[in-house]
């Protein structure tokens, strides 16, 4: 009999977490409006230049890696799926950047957690963070799930887009020859 209100305290507590976790989601969750930056993916249209910051909240753009091969990923700390990707895309930067290809991870996280993440998973490509706008969504990224990527060609045009995590043959299979 004891027992009975604890439990329902024990669930009040946590239906309450839950409400204020998805009221800080909803609260700091980009609006579904046209971002200021771009108007989503279309295969073979120039790029959207979102404002990016460094990891230490310096401006970044994408100009940086003109004329490369840009594989832009979308992804956060907290997304099991982007945790599992990132293996593939580190091995991927190691054997296609000398061909050309930078891989750029966008973080969608706070500067503090993406730091310390990269502590004990440290990446072999640059990772940026959004702007004041959401580049996931100038990139076409609709959905805002994640991980979320883009393909960009050496002349800045968007070739492709792949929600969901890559496996090393799926990534193999997306990307052009001469990136293989």
């Amino acid at each position: 009999m004891r027992r009975l209100p604890l439990a329902i305290i024990a669930l009040a507590l946590l239906a309450a977490l839950g409400g204020y976790a998805l009221q800080r989601r909803l609260q700091t969750a980009p609006a579904a409006a046209a971002p200021s930056s771009g108007g989503g993916f279309t295969a073979g249209a120039p790029r959207p230049d979102p404002a990016l910051r460094t990891l230490d909240g310096r401006p970044a753009t994408l100009d940086a890696w003109r004329g490369r091969w840009l594989l832009l990923n979308f992804w956060a700390p907290w997304c099991p799926p982007c945790r599992e990707e990132l293996p593939v895309l580190r091995a991927l930067q190691q054997r296609a950047g000398p061909r050309g290809l930078q891989v750029i991870g966008i973080a969608e996280d706070t500067p503090g957690a993406v730091r310390a993440f990269l502590k004990t998973t440290p990446l072999d490509y640059p990772a940026l963070l959004p702007g004041d706008d959401h580049p996931g969504l100038a990139f076409g990224n609709t959905r805002q799930g994640l991980p979320y990527s883009v393909l960009i060609a050496p002349d800045g045009r968007m070739l492709k887009r792949h929600y969901g995590a890559f496996t090393t043959p799926e990534l193999r299979a997306w990307l052009p020859p001469a990136l293989q």
